[in-house]
């Protein structure tokens, strides 16, 4: 009777580990990658980066949310968001250390700091403006 109540015992606690571990790694893998639609545009920015208030104004001067269409994603705040972006410029193969807000990933491709971003952005909306700091 012992032996019977200890094996029902460790298949209960075996078959629930197996389950906390599966849900466990199911997660993990649900935020491992960014679920990446090849036309998505994403603007990554910390709220309070001058640089990014900067690109901002600029997206908002020009209506660029009605020409684009983009996703928004603060990282200084939202470790999450942080990580995805680190994810994706590893794509770009961006070091860490070259890596900052503004920062846009689309297609595949990444676009860091003020004048990239906005250039960006005005070739996306076919704006006629260009913008010289880019330009080698």
């Amino acid at each position: 009777m012992f032996f019977m109540f200890e094996k029902k015992t460790i298949i209960v606690f075996v078959g629930v580990l197996m389950v906390v571990v599966g849900l466990v790694y199911w997660g993990l893998a649900e935020t491992k990658q960014p679920a990446d639609d090849p036309n998505a545009i994403v603007y990554y920015y910390g709220e309070g980066c001058p640089h990014c208030k900067e690109v901002s104004e600029f997206l908002d001067a020009n209506n660029i949310a009605e020409k684009v269409s983009f996703e928004k994603k603060e990282v200084w705040g939202d470790k999450q968001n942080a990580r995805e972006m680190g994810r994706r410029a590893k794509v770009c193969n961006i070091q860490p250390s070259g890596m900052g807000v503004p920062f846009v990933y689309a297609n595949g491709q990444c676009f860091v700091g003020t004048p990239d971003v906005k250039k960006f952005f005005s070739d996306k909306a076919n704006l006629t403006e260009t913008y010289p700091e880019t330009q080698k």
